[in-house]
């Protein structure tokens, strides 16, 4: 070990060596640096002496350590061996006294039986009074002094106790000294009862007592709060010798506090004083009973009852606290009954403002309601508006329909239907259907402002049913005059009226758009029912147009059907003197119409016409057939003088309307046209306007000239159309009209 310690003392001499070396190069590479020789040994001399004093202190340290730790040691050793001899003394003396016990077992028993005496000498006086003092205590319970009678019963409580105790602790104690006690002492637990009945009887009526005798109150919780007392000793006790009392522990404090929930509750309950049967309006009063009263007992207890009870009960949160757990409750009860809609408004109007002002949140009253938590869950919440919706979802379809009868019955009447500001026909149905539509929406906005779009919703729903039905109740009204026109009187005016309905109902359901719906909807992921609507109505509308466009063409019918004859039209102006009369004397009725529809009925009436002449021009029958050029030339200068007078005619009955009349004159031209090369041309010229023409109708119009046979206009035509596919589809015209009419 002495040679590896000096192999590395010489290893580290050597090491130290070559490292000099390398410093004393480093400091002499010049020379001009040995002139600072002396300077360098000075430097390298103080670190060396301050390097040896470093060393020369940590050695000393560590041999003051040393020193120290020896000297701790030594003692350690002296203290080690005097526990030893300490020890080995104890253990000669314990085996010295091991039949001590068996000596002093007769002093044992002594001593129990002294301190069983000396209880019995403490409670001696309790326990030979107890049959005196218990019927005292009843008196005193009896005349109210329940402070006093509480005192009494629990000197009695403690004598039996202690002597419990006593017996507890004895090892050889047996049941029939328990059960000795505890018979001598059984009229203790009934009183005890009786004392709790009337404490719990003042706690039920705390708002009534801390009004009129609030010392009773108070007396009442010093009672339970010398309970709570007892009870913690006596657990205390039970941890450190396992000994309980009986009926311990009473925790009367939890008691109190059930007691004043149950009151409330039963406070809450007595506010229903009738129900759906005697009162529609039983819910609304219970609520606003229950409002009331939650409000004035709060102030109450702040005022009234914080003095009485204990700082730690905290008896206005408590208060609160229960309130609203009893409200829950009996809303809950109040749901299970079936609420009907109108009473689940109320009911959820009422929650709404639980928090509000005028209820909980009143500022007075400086109540944290975040601690209280909702009264009726999310789930309640939705079940009840779920009902109100399928509820109030009938109730709106059955309102429309009973709308809608009544307007039925209406347009039966032998007077005009009423007129708006502007002159136009209606009926109520729209204003009183929407009116009630609107109420159910500031319903609903009261409910919640989720409830408006599903109320909403309902209403858009019922208004599509309803649509179809009015459609139906139009139709069935058309028919039924159609088998006696004379009947109803005003038939022409109130299919007026509900056109005009139409649009009101269009107009009505824009504005309830524009006011209840937020954001613009999403027509890929569901339809536009507003858009549906609209478009419903805007067709029920057309439709009834047609109504009175056929009335219109009923009376027109035995004119319409003289055109193009030789008897009736070609040397007569009545025909078209007549349509126009009657045409114009309709236009009396028909400006009631709003003027989207009275101008889109007086388009249709014009098309009507046009087409009226179209068919008797193209009609296979051959009403006419002219015989020479100057027939032909007369012909169709009549029936351009004629779509003149007619055009004439609807530009002063609405000036707006586009009427197709050019037609006639340019269909007559192909048949006056005296040179048949320019036929081609003609026809060319109609087809390019009107590519629904067919070739059987442009036949037709050539065979009218009377200078063509069929197979020569057949053929004509087909060099200028070429074969015609009939399963090709065509656009909708006026000569499409003139085949299905």
């Amino acid at each position: 070990m002495a040679a590896l310690s000096q192999l590395d003392l010489d290893r580290l001499e050597v090491d130290a060596k070559r490292t000099a070396v390398k410093q004393v190069a480093n400091m002499l590479q010049r020379p001009d640096q040995l002139e600072k020789v002396d300077q360098y040994k000075r430097r390298v001399a103080r670190k060396k002496a301050t390097v040896e004093a470093m060393l020369k202190t940590a050695l000393q340290s560590q041999l003051d350590g040393v020193r120290t730790g020896l000297s701790q040691l030594q003692t350690a050793l002296q203290d080690v061996q005097e526990i030893k001899n300490g020890l080995e003394e104890v253990d000669n003396t314990y085996k010295s006294i091991a039949n001590l016990n068996d000596k002093l077992k007769i002093v044992r028993d002594e001593n129990t039986r002294h301190r069983q005496l000396a209880a019995a000498v403490d409670n001696l006086k309790h326990i030979s009074t107890v049959p005196e003092t218990i019927k005292k205590t009843a008196d005193l319970i009896a005349e109210g002094k329940l402070l006093h009678a509480h005192k009494c019963l629990s000197e009695l409580e403690m004598s039996r106790d202690d002597l419990l105790f006593e017996v507890h602790r004895q090892q050889t104690s047996s049941a029939t000294d328990r059960n000795l006690i505890m018979q001598y002492f059984k009229d203790l637990d009934k009183i005890y009862t009786e004392l709790g009945k009337q404490l719990w009887l003042v706690l039920q009526r705390t708002l009534i007592t801390v009004r009129r005798e609030p010392t009773v109150t108070v007396t009442v919780l010093r009672i339970i709060e010398r309970e709570e007392r007892t009870d913690a000793v006596m657990l205390k006790r039970q941890e450190q010798t396992g000994f309980i009392p009986p009926w311990r522990p009473k925790r009367w404090r939890a008691k109190c506090f059930e007691v004043l929930q149950e009151s409330m509750s039963r406070r809450i309950e007595g506010s229903q004083l009738e129900d759906r049967t005697l009162d529609k309006m039983w819910l609304v009063r219970h609520l606003e009973r229950t409002r009331k009263n939650v409000l004035e007992d709060i102030r109450v207890v702040k005022t009234l009852c914080e003095p009485c009870f204990p700082p730690s009960y905290h008896i206005v949160e408590r208060y609160v606290s229960m309130y609203h757990k009893a409200i829950q409750q009996n809303l809950h009860d109040v749901i299970n009954q079936q609420l009907e809609s109108n009473e689940i408004v109320s009911l959820l109007n009422w929650v709404n403002a639980y928090t509000g002002p005028d209820a909980m949140g009143d500022p007075e009253l400086q109540i944290d309601m975040s601690k209280l938590g909702p009264l009726l869950g999310e789930k309640m919440v939705e079940t009840l508006q779920d009902h109100y919706l399928k509820t109030r979802g009938g109730n709106i379809k059955d309102w429309m329909n009973n709308t809608l009868k009544s307007d039925q019955n209406d347009w039966d009447r032998n007077t005009q239907p009423d007129a708006d500001a502007e002159g136009y026909f209606i009926t109520s149905m729209p204003v009183i259907l929407f009116e009630m539509i609107e109420q159910n929406l500031q319903v609903a906005a009261h409910i919640h402002e989720s409830m408006i779009v599903k109320v909403l919703d309902v209403c858009v729903n019922e208004l599509l049913h309803l649509s179809k039905t009015f459609s139906a109740a139009i139709r069935e009204y058309k028919d039924r005059h159609l088998v006696d026109r004379s009947k109803p009187k005003f038939y022409v005016l109130y299919m007026t009226a509900n056109i005009n309905n139409c649009l009101a109902f269009i107009g009505f359901a824009e504005q309830l758009r524009s006011k209840y719906v937020k954001s613009d909807i999403d027509e890929a992921k569901e339809p536009d029912k507003f858009a549906v609507l609209a478009k419903t109505f805007n067709s029920i509308a057309r439709e009834g147009c047609r109504y009175l466009l056929e009335e219109v063409f009923i009376d027109l019918s035995s004119h319409t059907s003289g055109l193009l004859t030789r008897d009736l039209w070609l040397n007569s102006p009545i025909p078209v003197d007549t349509i126009c009369i009657t045409v114009e004397d309709y236009s009396q009725d028909f400006v009631h119409l709003k003027p989207k529809y009275f101008e889109y009925l007086m388009a249709k009436q014009a098309e009507r016409i046009v087409v009226e002449y179209v068919k008797a021009m193209l009609s296979p029958s051959k009403k006419i057939s002219f015989k020479s050029y100057e027939e032909r030339k007369n012909a169709a200068e009549k029936v351009c003088q004629e779509a003149e007078q007619l055009e004439l005619l609807f530009r002063k009955l609405a000036p707006g309307v586009q009427i197709p009349t050019d037609l006639m004159p340019m269909l007559m031209e192909a048949v006056k046209l005296k040179d048949t090369s320019m036929l081609s041309l003609e026809i060319s010229g109609i087809l390019n306007k009107y590519p629904d023409a067919r070739v059987e109708q442009l036949v037709n119009l050539l065979q009218l000239r009377g200078d063509m046979s069929k197979s020569d206009a057949r053929q004509m035509i087909m060099e200028i159309v070429g074969d015609e596919n009939l399963s090709k589809p065509r656009q909708e015209g006026i000569f499409t009209q003139a085949l299905t009419m």
